[in-house]
């Protein structure tokens, strides 16, 4: 039996939307990731050293929450090479809105 009265309809969500809300959100469930997710959305372009030296964690296991935040979405990867290899790190679109929402709803 379905409830009704103030709750909302299935047919009035957007599920993907939803989805894709619920996936950001849930990859941001860990605090290494989410530390490295707010240092992301405040310096664009930052290397993986730099992320890994800023969330105090090592490598590998910064690189699997990396990985973690790509597949849910949230951040971009950029590798180029300029005589040494490097990768910039940068929010999403999605991760931008996130960054926002996360951000008022803890004010």
């Amino acid at each position: 039996m379905v409830a009704t009265g103030t709750s909302t309809k299935l047919q009035e969500i957007d599920i993907e939307e939803a989805r894709r809300k619920l996936m950001a959100y849930e990859g941001l469930d860990n605090i290494t990731r989410l530390r490295a997710f707010f240092v992301i959305r405040d310096n664009p372009g930052i290397t993986f050293n730099e992320i890994a030296k800023a969330v105090k964690a090592g490598r590998a296991l910064v690189a699997y929450h990396l990985g973690v935040l790509k597949v849910g979405g949230l951040v971009t990867f950029t590798y180029a090479r300029k005589g040494k290899a490097t990768s910039s790190y940068n929010l999403t679109e999605s991760g931008k809105k996130v960054a926002k929402e996360l951000a008022a709803a803890v004010r």
